[in-house]
């Protein structure tokens, strides 16, 4: 988790108004659960775009990407709220979606987006992680795709063991999470 500012303070009120729903639901991974997050409701807002936009991007700066992205369609919104970020604070970081299948015509792509070359420095997003199951498909599509994952960001960590099985997969690169879960509860 990162320092407390009045933008991180603004997006945990937002998430809890807009995204927290308090009821028994079934998660992509299967699991059950007492509680959903779609933080979506927050992150196609202007707003929380903007709040998670400027988060991310000063999550990654040390890191240094060229590019960022991840699974279609969870981590859409933040790839385009921190490209944007990136781009108002002076730097190009392109963003980048992994298609959950190859596209059957053209080219047959996993990755759009201007991805540039083997070796490009690429961060990993995703909206939620709770298995890690979206965050380490993105990951190696990016590595298949010669891009150097040198972070992985998520908005919310559910603090379900996910975190463990992306660190692995990471190595030496970081894994950010804006919140965990007891925050996002608390």
């Amino acid at each position: 988790m990162t320092h407390q500012s009045p933008d991180r303070d603004r997006l945990l009120q937002l998430l809890r108004d807009r995204a927290l729903t308090r009821e028994s639901v079934v998660l992509a991974s299967g699991k059950r659960s007492s509680y959903y997050v779609d933080a979506r409701q927050v992150l196609l807002d202007p707003e929380g775009a903007a709040l998670a936009g400027r988060l991310g991007y000063a999550a990654l700066l040390p890191h240094a990407p060229v590019a960022v992205g991840g699974l279609t369609l969870g981590a859409d919104p933040l790839v385009c709220a921190v490209s944007a970020a990136a781009w108002n604070n002076g730097q190009r970081w392109t963003g980048f979606f992994v298609r959950k299948e190859a596209k059957k015509h053209g080219l047959q792509n996993w990755i759009e987006g201007p991805f540039i070359e083997e070796g490009t420095p690429v961060a990993v997003l995703d909206d939620t992680l709770t298995t890690g199951g979206s965050i380490l498909e993105a990951i190696h599509k990016a590595r298949k795709a010669g891009g150097e994952v040198v972070a992985a960001l998520v908005v919310i960590d559910r603090e379900e063991g996910g975190r463990e099985a992306v660190e692995a997969a990471l190595g030496d690169a970081p894994l950010h999470a804006l919140f965990g879960a007891s925050e996002l509860l608390g």
